[in-house]
């Protein structure tokens, strides 16, 4: 196949890859613009997925969509571009609707940016479409952040490194080392930096007037937070942006093809694993 990438083939090269692929499997890749200090561009979010989905697409045999570079950040500096999670989930909702039924069983939803808001609302999102919307019976929908599949970046946010920071930079290095500014790397003043290392979460200002809990809280953008970078970049190298590469790309596909495999025979067999519904009371433990 001369391309993964689904824009790239005309309705008839689909049409072939549809009618032979003994899984049809597609990734859904998605990002935003969104500021990354200084010293990154504004996509590097786009390029996390991009980049990774190639390597992926190829190691699994499968096609990529169109990328979806558009989510929710919650970050208000210049050049973060935000959507609002539920506008988001819908819009993704209705591309694996539309992938279904052209022939797709296997959606591969593949984040270039972890914000924790627009991710647990979007696979939410997608359990309900899935419950509602019988034709989705015999889909199967994976979230595969890339860091889940890297031991490495995994091990660096257990270091208080996150955002902007050594994995990003270190990727970009390796990636297309010409649009890393290494020369302009900078963090918030330290008592900022160190908290934002602290707590990722910590550049939100959360208001409110009452104590209850049952209060839905006002969010903003501390104003002291001008940089934003959550970490150690000066600490990054493309050697260690192949490695977390290589990490993912490892174990993601052998996850993959394993999954793909597991689901083509649940389809033939109608088994299915059975979840335990957890706790009965669920209404206590949601506010």
């Amino acid at each position: 196949m001369k391309s993964r990438r689904m824009q790239d083939l005309t309705v008839l090269e689909l049409k072939n890859y549809l009618a032979s692929s003994q899984h049809k499997t597609i990734i859904i890749p998605y990002a935003l613009s969104e500021q990354h200090g200084y010293h990154l561009p504004l996509d590097v979010d786009i390029r996390n997925c991009d980049f990774c989905a190639a390597k992926l697409a190829e190691e699994i045999d499968c096609l990529i969509a169109p990328t979806l570079n558009y989510t929710f950040s919650g970050g208000m500096l210049t050049g973060t571009i935000n959507v609002k999670p539920n506008t988001f989930s819908n819009l993704v909702g209705e591309i694996i609707e539309s992938l279904a039924l052209q022939g797709f069983d296997n959606f591969i939803i593949l984040p270039g940016h972890g914000g924790s808001e627009s991710m647990l609302h979007l696979k939410e999102s997608l359990r309900i479409q899935k419950w509602l919307n019988p034709m989705l019976k015999d889909k199967m929908i994976i979230m595969l952040p890339i860091w889940d599949f890297s031991p490495t970046w995994t091990e660096l946010f257990k270091t208080r490194d996150y955002h902007a920071a050594l994995a990003e930079t270190s990727l970009l290095l390796h990636w297309c080392p010409e649009v890393v500014r290494k020369d302009m790397i900078q963090t918030d003043v330290e008592e900022v930096a160190e908290r934002l290392r602290s707590d990722p979460d910590s550049y939100q200002l959360r208001e409110s007037f009452t104590e209850l809990s049952q209060e839905v809280v006002q969010t903003s953008q501390r104003d002291d937070v001008v940089v934003g970078v959550m970490g150690y970049p000066e600490q990054a190298s493309a050697e260690l942006g192949a490695k977390i590469e290589a990490e993912f790309i490892s174990n993601a596909s052998a996850a993959l093809r394993k999954a793909i495999a597991d689901a083509d025979d649940a389809r033939k067999s109608g088994k299915r694993i059975i979840h335990d519904n957890g706790a009965a009371l669920k209404i206590l433990n949601e506010l």
